[in-house]
């Protein structure tokens, strides 16, 4: 019914916590597809021995031989995919318990949904109550819309991504196509967001976490993951952090694409 992709590429140290917490905080059943994009610090040899020890979960693990970035594997991992629903786990993101119970709670009361995922934002980020003026409902179902969201930790349903095809694919760039993907999700007039209450996820990125090793241990992959978005330090990081964040609490997304952006106190809601 759920098949997730959980995509590594060293990082070793975060891949210990969150494998582990992504199987056991599930709280719904699930198919678990890895792929690893030419790891050589040990996640490899981690791999195999968590799939023998969660056979029943992992069902496959791809060992690429190079790092070919988000988009190939996110289509590799679609199109095999049979599931109702399809999501994505990044290794650099810790999932709360019930997590997956929750997103498929949400996309099993309202077909209205395009991606629904985890708020992988630092709460000092954001005003908290700016933010909750933002939340709507549909179907039961309460979240913060937004023209896009993080791509660490979210859950569509195959439908939809079936009706809109596979991401783009930059080859010069290897974290593109999943804004854009997701805008073109939202011009369909599917709801994309954060659940609300709010699935909180750590991000281990997040200059703010107390797991974080960006620009310094795994600077490698900072450069590429930052890099593209011309961030070159941990200063200009924190910096983007809050600026992404506010421009969720204030729905800037939604409106550079001509949609309304709701408040709670609106006639809309």
């Amino acid at each position: 019914m759920i098949d997730i992709l959980y995509l590594t590429f060293n990082r070793i140290a975060y891949t210990r916590i969150t494998l582990p917490a992504l199987i056991k905080n599930a709280g719904a059943e699930f198919s678990l597809t890895i792929i690893d994009n030419g790891s050589t610090d040990g996640t490899v040899e981690y791999l195999k021995a968590m799939q023998k020890k969660h056979k029943g979960t992992i069902k496959e693990i791809i060992f690429n031989s190079e790092n070919i970035g988000l988009s190939l594997p996110t289509n590799v991992f679609w199109k095999t995919s049979k599931a109702q629903f399809v999501g994505k786990i990044d290794n650099d993101t810790l999932v709360p318990e019930g997590w997956l119970a929750r997103l498929l709670e949400a996309h099993e009361k309202s077909d209205k949904l395009g991606v629904v995922g985890g708020f992988h934002f630092n709460m000092a980020y954001v005003d908290q109550e700016a933010l909750k003026r933002r939340v709507i409902s549909v179907d039961g179902v309460s979240l913060v819309p937004d023209a896009f969201i993080g791509g660490c930790c979210y859950l569509l349903r195959k439908t939809v991504q079936q009706q809109h095809g596979y991401l783009a694919v930059d080859h010069a760039k290897k974290t593109s196509g999943w804004t854009e993907y997701q805008q073109a999700i939202a011009r369909s007039g599917y709801l994309n967001g954060y659940l609300y209450p709010l699935l909180e996820v750590e991000h281990f990125d997040d200059p703010l976490s107390e797991y974080n090793l960006a620009y310094t241990k795994h600077r490698e992959m900072s450069v590429i993951s930052m890099g593209e978005k011309g961030i070159g330090n941990r200063e200009e990081q924190l910096k983007w952090y809050i600026r992404d964040a506010k421009r969720v609490e204030m729905g800037l997304s939604l409106a550079q694409m001509g949609f309304k952006v709701p408040m709670a106190d609106s006639d809309d809601n």
